[in-house]
């Protein structure tokens, strides 16, 4: 049995909010959330290793892992894995990042348990069949090549790539097809070796959740995960080498993001970068949509966006138009970030935003899984846990000089990079 080593921590604030988190002697953190609303708990089984534990030569291998891990264990079928959980009236499923892998389940608070035990089944114990290795091969192809039919989603991928060239944050979380056409069993087994380690997992459950009993079924079923034997080197950044990448598809619209490298998810300006997501594109009121969509009509799809990871991060605008325009468009996107330098936004315009991020994540938060994503992200990316008023209350302090210094620092046009898609040139 694992003696715990760190004291477990409540806090508990004026909405209820019990978090509690306990450190087991092999460096497992076990973390829950009760609440007595509900009689269900969202358990996750999170591993700090993604896409960023990757090579060139390997890129693709955490995602194929996570697939894998769902064909069968030294237990149990695929049939059996989906059943017992589904079997309960619950849901079972998984998803690969850049930087974290989680495995995760749906179900009523009784049956807790078998939660813990399949999904530690899947983590600990892949079988890693080479008949099943090859035909789920062929689907991580598919995806990729749909990926790829794609030009609104594959731009995602350019434009990361171009602005971490040569980096394991820049390549595709699905990796490409010759990769995926080579990898072996034995490079499976190795992954989960190298990364699957005590030191990277966290057991996460919220919901009705006793602290107590989350432990004690950690502490059984992960006693035997050792921690890792060499600490992680990330590569370094490299420069970036093109600032404007154009490419071209069988296709009749133009895509264009327009963006940059920004900080990492621990850093202090991710509050008033959330709040200029919200103004640039957070639904039909906000500047995008109404200043360039609605105005002229010159787009149907539009929106900035942001992804912070561990060290690093991006910021982003997207636009698909008419290629006619495509430099029309261009200048509009730079021209919003420019004019809330000019013209600071209104203290009207950012209550009515605050007001908004602030019910969209209330709301969000009423999900049992989304309450067990923050839980693991913070605990992942900040090493704290921090209650839903206190974010709130971060939230309401930021002021119109914060969101304008945050637009002043985006706007760098030394650091803004462009990745375009065009329609094929006909040949003559």
């Amino acid at each position: 049995m694992i003696v715990s080593v760190a004291a477990q921590e409540t806090a508990v604030n004026m909405n209820e909010e019990q978090f509690q988190k306990t450190v087991l002697s092999n460096g497992i953190r076990v973390i829950s959330e009760y609440i007595d609303s509900v009689y269900s708990v969202a358990l996750g089984i999170w591993t700090i290793a993604g896409s960023q534990d990757e090579t060139r030569e390997t890129n693709g291998i955490a995602h194929l892992l996570e697939h894998m891990a769902f064909k069968g264990t030294k237990t149990r079928s695929a049939f059996q894995i989906a059943n017992e959980i589904e079997s309960l009236g619950g849901s079972i499923n998984a998803f690969t990042g850049k930087n974290v892998t989680c495995y995760y389940a749906r179900l009523m608070s009784e049956h807790l348990s078998t939660g813990v035990d399949v999904l530690s089944d899947l983590v600990l114990n892949p079988k890693f069949d080479k008949a099943e290795l090859e035909r789920e091969k062929g689907v991580i192809i598919e995806e990729i090549r749909e990926i790829e039919d794609t030009p609104s989603d594959i731009i995602h991928d350019y434009f990361t790539e171009q602005l971490f060239p040569d980096h394991p944050i820049g390549w595709s979380i699905q990796g490409t097809v010759e990769n995926i056409q080579s990898f072996t069993t034995a490079q499976l087994t190795d992954f989960i070796k190298n990364n699957y380690t005590s030191d990277r997992l966290l057991v996460v459950a919220t919901g009705r959740v006793h602290h107590d009993e989350l432990v004690r079924l950690a502490e059984k079923y992960f006693s035997g995960l050792k921690r890792g034997s060499n600490s992680r080197q990330l590569p370094q950044i490299t420069k970036i080498v093109d600032k404007k990448k154009t490419y071209q598809k069988p296709i009749s619209q133009s895509h264009i993001v327009i963006g940059r490298r920004v900080f990492p998810q621990s850093d202090p300006r991710r509050y008033p970068l959330a709040l200029l997501n919200v103004i640039l594109s957070g639904g039909m009121s906000s500047r995008l949509f109404h200043n360039i969509r609605e105005r002229y009509g010159f787009v149907y799809s539009i929106y900035s966006f942001s992804d912070l990871f561990l060290n690093n991060g991006l910021f982003g605008i997207y636009a698909g138009v008419d290629s006619s325009k495509l430099d029309i468009i261009r200048s509009m996107l730079y021209d919003e970030l420019k004019k809330i330098v000019r013209e600071p936004i209104p203290d009207e315009e950012l209550k009515k935003v605050k007001q908004q991020f602030e019910g969209g994540l209330v709301i969000s938060l009423e999900g049992m899984q989304s309450r067990n994503n923050r839980l693991a992200k913070m605990e992942i990316y900040e090493n704290r846990i921090m209650t839903i008023k206190e974010l709130l209350n971060i939230i309401d302090r930021i002021s119109v000089k914060d969101i304008t210094d945050l637009a002043s620092y985006l706007i760098d046009g030394d650091q803004f990079i462009e990745t375009i898609i065009i329609p094929e040139i006909e040949k003559t």
